[in-house]
């Protein structure tokens, strides 16, 4: 009889075990996808390196007029171009792919993202047209 209770014993408690290693792999499950779900939300961002190639980039090339705003770009304009800003059809229309060189020297942009260069900017935009980051360059009226 003492046997027959140590066996049922440790067969509850070997059950016990398993339930609780299942219900905590289940919330690590869990937690690992609300976390995978933040981070396809968090920004891309460009790192100091980025930003001083394309300083650089602009100061040899900001006379070859990529860089110059179209008569259409206002203070509206320049105020949307902040990360988790749309780019609506209008500012979509006034954007430009980032030249080779540029992009070149930035590196290759993460899978669905791509550089676009619009009213003195170079912006990280993702598949939706989404701005995670931007390089805002001051242009010269005379250039």
């Amino acid at each position: 009889m003492k046997t027959r209770w140590w066996m049922t014993a440790c067969a509850t408690a070997l059950l016990a075990l398993m339930c609780s290693a299942a219900v905590a792999q289940d919330r690590n499950d869990h937690d690992n996808d609300r976390n995978r779900g933040q981070s396809k939300k968090a920004y891309r961002q460009f790192n100091e390196n980025q930003r001083q190639y394309a300083r650089t980039y602009y100061e040899q090339h900001h006379d070859q007029g990529l860089f110059r705003q179209d008569n259409r770009w206002n203070d509206d304009y320049e105020s949307r171009i902040h990360p988790g800003y749309v780019l609506d059809r209008d500012m979509r229309r006034l954007s430009r792919p980032a030249p080779y060189d540029l992009t070149r020297g930035l590196g290759r942009p993460p899978r669905g993202y791509r550089y676009v260069v619009i009213g003195g900017h170079v912006v990280l935009v993702d598949n939706a047209y989404r701005v995670h980051d931007a390089i805002h360059f001051e242009i010269n009226v005379g250039h």
